[in-house]
């Protein structure tokens, strides 16, 4: 579909499909690597994980295991992260100069959980660093869910709720949220898609994971891009701003993870750019 179509659906309803971001004969190949990834740090995650639950944030449901900055253990999907499929997408919301500002991978098992309602960062108020409700109505951050199985109901398709990102809040906005957090919503639906496609999704879409009753994982990357004007510090450890927000109120905040020097300069040359703001070693500088 024409940018133009995906815009009107992102502007409508707050998420799409583009289907064909990663060809049919490499979808298997970044499946494998990134699920490789993910077991050999898969004790460190958990590590983390459990760090996070001691100080009452509201995490993944159970079930589900991630790992952050996936890119630093393979750089297998990095030639598809500057896809015009997706660039033209991101360039006409944001201009010039975005920035991806999360690579994670997610991996939901069999058996695993519905989790809870909530929208991206930086809008999720169990987050340190949040914007606080109520929102202003324009975009500030673009999500995407890379589907690296094909996605279904009985997999644990994620659940969305059509509109939901032109509400002013969201289920996990604090003092300000007005719907149950953990309960199904009337209008909710479950997205699905081949294996290669990406949902993009506007960040304030209100959005859930959806329990799997299949006997199969769902593998998926975590990518959003942002604008140069949104301040991303907040998630960067070592910067002021998280200092002060996170580390000195001991709260609980979304954290990026710098790339490594190594990987950032064997990076494809259109995909950089997407990643100096955060390299190991510069930041700060």
């Amino acid at each position: 579909m024409s940018t133009a179509h995906i815009l009107t659906h992102l502007d409508r309803d707050g998420f799409y499909v583009i289907e064909g971001v990663i060809p049919d004969d490499r979808v298997d190949a970044v499946r494998e690597a990134v699920v490789e990834a993910q077991a050999r740090r898969h004790e460190e995650s958990e590590a983390r994980k459990a760090a996070t639950r001691s100080r009452g944030h509201r995490i993944g449901a159970q079930g589900v295991v991630s790992l952050k900055q996936v890119l630093n253990e393979t750089q297998v999907f990095a030639p598809y992260l500057a896809d015009r499929k997706m660039m033209d997408v991101v360039e006409a919301l944001f201009g010039d100069y975005a920035r991806i500002s999360c690579t994670d991978c997610v991996i939901t098992h069999p058996g695993s959980e519905r989790g809870y309602w909530h929208a991206d960062w930086p809008y999720n108020a169990t987050n340190a660093s949040h914007v606080p409700a109520p929102y202003a109505d324009a975009m500030l951050h673009l999500s995407s869910i890379w589907m690296l199985t094909d996605f279904w109901s009985e997999n644990g398709g994620t659940f969305v709720i059509p509109g939901s990102h032109r509400s002013n809040n969201n289920p996990a906005a604090g003092t300000m949220a007005t719907v149950d957090q953990d309960s199904p919503y009337p209008t909710e639906m479950q997205v699905e898609g081949k294996a290669g496609s990406v949902l993009v999704y506007d960040s304030r879409l209100w959005h859930a994971v959806a329990p799997s009753r299949s006997d199969e994982d769902r593998v998926a990357l975590i990518v959003r891009y942002a604008p140069w004007w949104l301040n991303l510090n907040p998630t960067m450890i070592g910067m002021p701003e998280h200092t002060r927000m996170v580390v000195e109120t001991g709260g609980k905040n979304y954290e990026s993870v710098p790339l490594k020097q190594e990987v950032y300069e064997a990076l494809p040359e259109n995909v950089k750019p997407l990643y100096r703001h955060w390299v190991e070693g510069v930041v700060g500088r």
